[in-house]
């Protein structure tokens, strides 16, 4: 997790490349032209995108090697961290008058503080990453190279799991646990003892987290950490497929609105706030309730699918753009056979026509494409909707290689849960399954 450091002025003048006043919090430069400063300090780099082998692989040997090395001779992680202020997570730098190292408990107090950011504070010049401790580095920087680039459809610069929830990580003292809980769950697939310390500081951050909530009269007023806080939480409820999901689900949804209608946040904090609770509404809601799985699906596909597109601009001509059409074409048919099973409106050949249609979209995306992971979901409906064994094993193979691709948990119950629906009862509809006997965040 290297940092460049960033002693010539911030980085909007030098890439106008203009002298920087290095004045702080915005420079003259950047005030007089109205845009936005990225003050001074070091920029935070975990890792580099759009690079396949970054994206599309599991941990080597040698890695969990490394990540061995972290941890302690017994599998669980060391106790130390530092503690972290949180008023300067959106530039990346802090207050140094506020880092110090100290144990991992966690302080009430701290994470309402840090609700309270004054976007127009004075910073000081010391970052904060050099005092985190290798443990959780260590797991920040895997979040950052094995889950951050599988939750959104294109790994690129502006990746909010990166750009914004990493730096906060490394200042919130909420938000760093929940981020190393994710990590170490992901981990814990290749290296079972850590699973138990995972769980163990799982409940902690859940704990904290409802107790801060519990502080405030209105929800929607927790602010951007506990939303951080609960969106990683559920990051964690598709690696783990926790049934646990749909309170967190509510949650945040239910913090949403007032954070991406709040003017002091930058527009590209609230832009992904807005993004991600869609995305996780719209793979949620549906296997979780089929009214609201049918109240979210009546929306218009592009109200959800728009975390699809918030990619740098693709032209007609580049080599991802028909791979990303036919995930978004793929996915507005599985809507549709999400819809017409809900209302029960189609005959058996209507179906197995839809499930062939979208079968056919999917003969067209290449096993190994860029994007792939955004279609679990897709492939789910599909495969729990297919009557026929060649739609069946079609959809079923996918899912495995999709599991090959994340290593998320959650599709590994969702083959276990199609065998099921398969071997059920055909007067049962496969939601009522799903949303009354095996709810998943599958995606």
């Amino acid at each position: 997790m290297p940092v460049a450091k960033r002693n010539n002025g911030c980085l909007e003048c030098r890439r106008r490349r203009v002298c920087c006043d290095m004045k702080l919090p915005t420079c003259s430069k950047c005030q007089k032209r109205g845009i936005e400063c990225s003050g001074q300090g070091r920029e935070y780099r975990f890792s580099n995108y759009m690079r396949k082998s970054k994206s599309t692989r599991t941990p080597t040997s040698s890695e969990l090697s490394t990540v061995k090395s972290a941890l302690s001779s017994d599998g669980q992680p060391r106790a130390s961290r530092a503690s972290r202020n949180t008023g300067d997570y959106q530039r990346g730098v802090t207050d140094k008058h506020s880092l110090e190292v100290a144990t991992p408990s966690l302080s009430t107090d701290k994470i309402i503080a840090s609700d309270k950011m004054q976007c127009s504070a004075n910073w000081s010049l010391r970052e904060a990453i050099e005092l985190v401790p290798a443990q959780p580095r260590m797991l920040f920087n895997h979040f950052s190279t094995f889950i951050a680039s599988k939750m959104v459809i294109l790994d690129f610069a502006g990746n909010g799991y990166r750009n914004l929830i990493l730096p906060m990580a490394c200042h919130d003292d909420l938000v760093g646990e929940a981020v190393s809980v994710v990590a170490m769950f992901h981990l814990s697939q290749e290296m079972p003892s850590v699973r138990l310390e995972a769980e163990i500081r799982q409940q902690r951050v859940i704990s904290q987290l409802r107790q801060v909530a519990l502080m405030h009269n209105d929800i929607e007023a927790l602010g951007l950490s506990a939303w951080i806080t609960t969106l990683v939480l559920l990051v964690g409820d598709t690696i783990t497929g926790s049934a646990n999901y749909t309170i967190l689900l509510q949650l945040l949804s239910h913090m949403a609105p007032s954070l991406a209608s709040d003017k002091t946040l930058p527009e590209s904090t609230r832009l992904f706030i807005s993004q991600q609770t869609r995305m996780f509404e719209f793979f949620g809601f549906p296997l979780s309730s089929r009214s609201k799985g049918l109240e979210t699906l009546r929306q218009h596909p592009e109200y959800y699918l728009d975390f699809m597109v918030s990619i740098p601009p693709l032209i007609e001509e580049s080599e991802i753009y028909p791979t990303i059409v036919r995930i978004k074409d793929a996915t507005r048919q599985a809507c549709q056979i999400y819809r017409n099973r809900v209302q029960n409106t189609v005959s058996c050949d209507v179906s197995i026509a839809s499930v062939e249609s979208l079968r056919q979209i999917l003969a067209n995306i290449e096993p190994e494409a860029e994007g792939r992971h955004a279609l679990v979901w897709t492939c789910f409906v599909a495969a729990a909707e297919s009557v026929l064994p060649v739609h069946r094993e079609f959809f079923y193979s996918r899912l495995k290689d999709l599991y090959q691709c994340t290593r998320f948990g959650s599709i590994p119950i969702a083959l276990e849960t199609l065998k099921h629906i398969w071997e059920t009862d055909s007067s049962q509809h496969w939601i009522d399954v799903v949303t009354r006997q095996r709810p998943v965040l599958i995606m």
